[in-house]
């Protein structure tokens, strides 16, 4: 690793990191561009394991973002870009939203695009409800409309956060979203569940991972295509739990470790140390935190299989945030490193990674109220050609997000 003119350049070998293109790779450089989108609140875009950003059909992208507490109490905004990220406009709000709120989403089913957006968002106190909402877009008036807002879950002894979202072969939603007993304080996975053919949530009364005081529980219902899986963490393990499309919707799920090692809620207490992506294939793509790491580890649909776990970065770079994407037949996991973002690309499913591109910024001048450490990462699952990916950062009181264009490489 070397510094030239203030930027630091990377170079990849593959002898101490398993999995990595043999040979030197020297990163392309990407240089941030400014948006206009600013939150009060750090949950800007965190969590890792939810998904805040699309690309539909037509190239535009979107991202949804959490403005923190406002007056009007719809904190979750719905900004496009029309223009390949230099201008942001604001499309939609959600309503009793706020700094604590977190979101997901998907854009038509799993990978295929289309115009309709379902999101699920836990909602503000006192209520700390799963609501569950679609928008239409519509290309030629490039605008998006909220069509329906459901809620999901509710209890008055439950506070509910942090859903993810996922659809399964047979055109089913799974909601998993971690679950706060009001009176213990206990958190704990559970599950939500939509048939294809009915409009109305129900409850799995299924529970995944041990119930404590801990706030390190999240999970990520990913699509299979003989069910529907699930990745999730309980304090600083990960699990994998599936089910089969046959199988009753409250019989138990079939969980093993994935992973032990995550990191502790005293060295970041966000959780969902992970990013997943699934391709057309319903191969999975896992990136994560471990060991001060970015690690991955690749799902293969035909054999029903986890692979090894294999190392991008050495074990000095406390790698935390990262988000996985696919772009033109590549795989992308982006990870933080220091103040800025390292790319590594795969162009053969996830046999070996490449680090092809560094994400830099500006150097902020002294006393510029400008804090650009432990970069939060926002990528699209899915994009039509560069991905869109947003860092960020501090600006005094108030959190910003810088854009980046990150081209596929072959």
């Amino acid at each position: 690793m070397k510094r030239i003119a203030g930027v630091w350049l990377f170079a990849l070998t593959a002898s101490p990191m398993a999995g990595a293109e043999t040979g030197l790779v020297q990163p392309g450089i990407i240089m941030a561009s400014p948006t206009s989108m600013t939150s009060s609140t750090k949950r800007m875009i965190s969590y890792r394991d939810q998904r805040h950003s699309w690309q539909t059909s037509d190239g535009a992208i979107h991202l949804l973002i959490n403005e923190g507490t406002v007056p009007a109490g719809d904190g979750l905004t719905l900004y496009s870009s029309f223009d390949g990220g230099t201008t942001w406009v604001q499309e939609l709000t959600l309503a009793n939203t706020d700094a604590s709120t977190t979101s997901d989403g998907l854009l038509g089913s799993a990978s295929a695009n289309s115009n309709v957006l379902q999101l699920v968002y836990s909602t503000a106190a006192p209520s700390y409800d799963i609501v569950y909402a679609t928008a239409t877009y519509d290309s030629a008036a490039q605008s998006w409309t909220l069509t329906s807002t459901q809620t999901a879950f509710s209890s008055a002894t439950v506070a509910a956060s942090e859903p993810a979202l996922a659809v399964d072969s047979l055109g089913n939603l799974w909601c998993a979203f971690t679950a706060e007993d009001v009176a213990t304080e206990e958190y704990q996975i559970q599950m939500l569940y939509r048939p294809e053919n009915l409009t109305k949530w129900i409850s799995t009364a299924l529970s995944f991972g041990g119930a404590d005081t801990s706030t390190l529980h999240s999970g990520r219902p990913v699509p299979l295509k003989f069910g529907v899986g699930m990745i999730y963490q309980t304090d600083t393990t990960m699990y994998w739990a599936y089910r089969l499309s046959s199988w009753s919707v409250n019989t138990p799920w079939t969980t093993s470790v994935l992973y032990t090692g995550l990191p502790p809620a005293s060295q970041d207490p966000y959780d969902s140390h992970f990013s997943v992506v699934a391709d057309a294939g319903d191969n999975l793509y896992l990136g994560f935190a471990g060991n001060s790491q970015l690690l991955y580890t690749v799902y293969d649909s035909a054999t029903k299989n986890w692979g090894a776990i294999n190392s991008l970065t050495p074990s000095t770079d406390s790698s935390t945030y990262m988000k996985a994407s696919i772009a033109g037949g590549n795989v992308f996991l982006t990870v933080n490193d220091q103040s800025s973002l390292l790319v590594f690309q795969s162009a053969n499913a996830g046999k070996t990674f490449v680090l092809t591109q560094e994400l830099l910024h500006q150097v902020p001048a002294q006393g510029s109220g400008l804090n650009y450490q432990y970069p939060r990462v926002e990528a699209a699952a899915y994009a039509l050609g560069p991905v869109p990916t947003w860092q960020q950062y501090e600006n005094g009181s108030n959190q910003g997000l810088m854009f980046f264009s990150v081209p596929v490489v072959k």
